[in-house]
């Protein structure tokens, strides 16, 4: 079973996986892509969903990209519906009117599949390298299952 981890990003292109791999190895966070269960092209913005290899041995990190396809019903607005219902009415709290603004404000979200049964610590950074790629380029706000939603490391909305 894996641990869900989400990006919902407000930019308007969704970044190549080449793009990612090299801002990644720029901080000396090296992943590849597993061939065995992946077969997109490095440079293309249109990918869906990748396996990532972190470590030889271990299990990839599921990495997927749903886009707002302009219907209501497309998979990312659906699942923004359902954070929209869990967050509920925002009433006084900024912290949940901010995350209201930035989830109706995303053009795509990037789901992390943890794999909960073999990640060790270089799978957790690994994971939290690929999340700061989407806070950093692509205006991602994080969001954790279990937790809720994240600015920087402080958990700014509680979820159960």
């Amino acid at each position: 079973m894996g641990y869900y981890v989400r990006a919902f990003c407000t930019a308007n292109e969704v970044p190549s996986i080449g793009s990612i791999f090299e801002w990644l190895d720029q901080r000396d966070k090296h992943l590849e892509l597993d061939t065995t269960m992946t077969q997109v092209d490095l440079n293309s913005r249109e990918w869906e969903q990748a396996a990532i290899v972190y470590k030889q041995g271990k299990l990839p990190i599921l990495m997927e990209c749903n886009r707002d396809d302009g219907t209501k019903d497309c998979l990312m607005r659906e699942e923004i519906s359902e954070f929209l219902e869990f967050i509920g009415s925002p009433g006084l709290s900024s912290s949940k009117r901010e995350v209201v603004n930035h989830l109706n404000k995303s053009r795509y979200t990037i789901a992390f599949q943890l794999p909960t049964s073999d990640i060790d610590d270089e799978g957790y950074d690994a994971n939290d390298g690929l999340l700061n790629y989407f806070v950093f380029n692509c205006g991602g706000l994080i969001q954790a299952d279990g937790e809720g939603f994240y600015k920087g490391t402080k958990l700014i909305v509680k979820l159960k």
